[in-house]
């Protein structure tokens, strides 16, 4: 079978799922991925023959897509900014926002600062702030042993040295250390949603990292804010990811929690979906 050819058959059976764009970008990823052929060379070799093992490995792979398991679990890794992170089903896939979240971070230069991620899943935002910064002590904190293996395998492949723990900021902890700078990236839709959501992600990625498991939209927010009244140094940055249409009631909670200097500022889809804001604390 010529590449052209593959390329023809494999859309066919992507289109039951995915748009045009979508199937098109799947298929050539899985190319590079496993046959190593990327798109230029795929343009130039379109007439190309595959080997039969090459065609059955190809097949095996775009089988798991039609069973409707995300491409980057069937590659087993996603490269953002030069990072190979590693993920399976026990985290989410990063996102775009969140890596425009960590853009907008790194925007201040981030020197000898004690900086805490919460809620890391496969560690990406912690990942992203250590090799982006200077001489800074990085913590990642998530509830999920199994998500925490895997950002400690990141971490490991990355050679980034991240301070991991168990901790699940829902309970009480006796963590006494004063951070620089909080992130979070919680569990932000809540369950009435599911119905927006495609049966890609809810069959796949963690639903608990995903959806609020209770009737308070802002369970995590109200909880992290609490916490990092009393864990933020003065002039003390926090900053999260939200809900578009809830960005504005965390914005009243931190107002009611008198920080200030509040900003909130779009994604690259034009989303108003981040949220900083400045302590008010003692040293």
């Amino acid at each position: 079978m010529k590449l052209k050819e593959l390329k023809e058959l494999t859309q066919a059976k992507l289109l039951k799922i995915y748009g045009i764009e979508e199937s098109r970008s799947i298929f050539h990823l899985l190319l590079n991925e496993f046959l190593g052929i990327d798109v230029i060379n795929f343009h130039i070799n379109g007439d190309k023959k595959i080997s039969l093992d090459s065609l059955n490995l190809f097949n095996e792979k775009i089988s798991l897509i039609e069973k409707e398991i995300p491409v980057q679990y069937v590659i087993g890794h996603v490269i953002i900014e030069g990072l190979k992170i590693f993920v399976n089903k026990s985290v989410l896939i990063p996102r775009p926002e969140t890596v425009d979240l960590c853009n907008w971070i790194i925007q201040k230069k981030l020197n000898d600062q004690v900086i805490l991620d919460i809620g890391t899943g496969s560690g990406l935002i912690a990942l992203f702030l250590k090799k982006n910064s200077n001489n800074c002590v990085i913590h990642a904190w998530d509830n999920s042993e199994k998500a925490l293996r895997i950002a400690k395998k990141n971490a490991k492949q990355n050679y980034l040295d991240i301070n991991f723990n168990n901790v699940d900021i829902l309970k009480k902890h006796d963590h006494t250390i004063k951070f620089d700078i909080i992130v979070s990236n919680p569990p932000y839709v809540h369950k009435k949603e599911k119905n927006l959501i495609s049966n890609v992600v809810l069959k796949n990625e963690p639903s608990e990292a995903i959806f609020v498991n209770s009737d308070d939209d802002l369970l995590f927010y109200k909880t992290i804010i609490n916490f990092s009244k009393s864990h933020l140094k003065q002039k003390g940055i926090i900053y999260f990811e939200c809900h578009k249409e809830t960005i504005n009631q965390v914005k009243n909670l931190l107002i009611i929690n008198k920080f200030t200097d509040i900003e909130i500022k779009k994604d690259s889809f034009g989303i108003n979906r981040m949220i900083k804001a400045n302590s008010y604390g003692d040293a």
